[in-house]
């Protein structure tokens, strides 16, 4: 491959690797960013306040606190978590975050295992909403 163009066959297959590398970032780039703008276009983002204050009537105000602020962290400054995003299609998080990790970091937090957490209940979608409802069935919630 190299030869072909006069340079060395380590630097072409290098160029080619960081290339490929470049692109493939670029379109995750604008994938994550078409995502972001669909979920903005279809509903407000809240303060902290204003998502506790919509949380409330279903999730405890630490469990409601947790998820802002965990959350927060991957959608800063483009957009804010809503109760009603639904976290495997409105946010660019990726599953194993919120599915493994959140819980995880949630069970340590309010001191138990989290293998004492709840069976996700199966019909519901996996909203911010919900997920603090099932964080909160937690035996120390």
């Amino acid at each position: 491959m190299g030869e072909a163009v006069g340079l060395p066959e380590w630097l072409a297959g290098t160029l080619f690797a960081v290339g490929f590398i470049v692109i493939l970032g670029a379109f995750a780039w604008r994938n994550t960013s078409r995502k972001i703008a669909r979920t903005k276009a279809k509903r407000p983002s809240p303060t902290r306040e204003e998502f506790i204050a919509m949380m409330a009537p279903d999730v405890s105000g630490k469990t409601a606190c947790f998820l802002w602020d965990t959350a927060i962290e991957y959608l800063e400054p483009r957009l804010a978590p809503h109760p009603d995003d639904d976290l495997a299609k409105d946010l660019p998080i990726a599953d194993e975050d919120w599915s493994m990790y959140w819980p995880s970091e949630y069970a340590e937090l309010n001191g138990f295992h989290e293998s004492n957490l709840a069976d996700w209940p199966e019909e519901w979608p996996p909203t911010l909403r919900n997920f603090g409802k099932w964080l909160d069935r937690s035996p120390k919630a």
